[in-house]
C-alpha cells in the first residue's frame, strides 16, 4: 500500500491528537490527586480543631472527674451546657459522671443522647470513643435490668432502661440508628 500525501496528513494529524490526549491526561490526574488530599488535610484540621476546642471547654469537668469530684463535674459540666446546649460531648461526660456515681440507668440514657447525636463516641479508632466504657456499661447492667424487667413488666422506668442498655448494645455491635 503506497502512502500518498492526504494519507500522511491524516497519520500526522492522528499522532499529534494521540500525544495532546496524552498530555491532558497526564495533567488531570495530578489536579485531582490533589484535590482529595487537600479535603482529606481539611477533614483532619477540622478533626483536631474540633478535639482541641472540646478538649479546652471540658476541661474543668474532666479535672474534677478525674479527682473524683462526681458532684462538682456534674455542676461544672450543667454550667457549659448552658453556653453549648445540645453538645454530644456533654452528654457523654454525663454518661461517664453518672457511671463512676452508679447510676446506671442515668449513664445509660446520657451516653445514648451522646451517640445519636455523634456516632465518634462509639467509634474504636475515634479520638472521642468511650466504647469501652459503654460496653462495661451495657455488660455489667444488661442482666439485672432484664431480671428486673421480667420481675415487673408494668415499670415503665425498667422498660425504658432495658430499651436503652438493648440499644447500646446493638449500637457496640456495629448496628446503626
Amino acid at each position: 500500500m503506497k502512502f500518498d500525501r492526504f494519507d500522511k496528513i491524516l497519520i500526522s494529524l492522528l499522532a499529534i491528537a494521540a500525544v495532546a490526549l496524552l498530555a491532558y491526561t497526564a495533567q488531570s490526574f495530578p489536579a485531582k490527586t490533589t484535590a482529595i488530599e487537600s479535603r482529606s488535610m481539611e477533614r483532619e484540621l477540622a478533626s483536631q480543631a474540633r478535639v482541641g476546642l472540646l478538649e479546652k471547654l471540658y476541661s474543668p469537668v474532666t479535672v474534677a472527674l478525674q479527682n473524683g469530684q462526681y458532684q462538682e463535674a456534674l455542676l461544672k459540666l450543667e454550667e457549659v451546657n448552658i453556653r453549648y446546649p445540645g453538645e454530644a460531648h456533654g452528654f457523654i461526660l454525663k454518661g461517664e459522671i453518672l457511671y463512676r456515681m452508679g447510676v446506671l440507668d442515668g449513664a445509660a440514657a446520657g451516653f445514648i443522647r451522646g451517640i445519636k447525636l455523634s456516632g465518634d463516641y462509639i467509634d474504636k479508632n475515634s479520638p472521642f470513643s468511650k466504647r469501652d466504657i459503654i460496653a462495661i456499661l451495657v455488660e455489667k447492667s444488661l442482666p439485672p435490668a432484664q431480671t428486673a424487667y421480667k420481675n415487673s413488666h408494668s415499670n415503665p422506668a425498667l422498660k425504658e432502661n432495658l430499651s436503652n442498655l438493648n440499644y447500646l448494645k446493638s449500637r457496640l455491635a456495629g448496628g446503626c440508628e
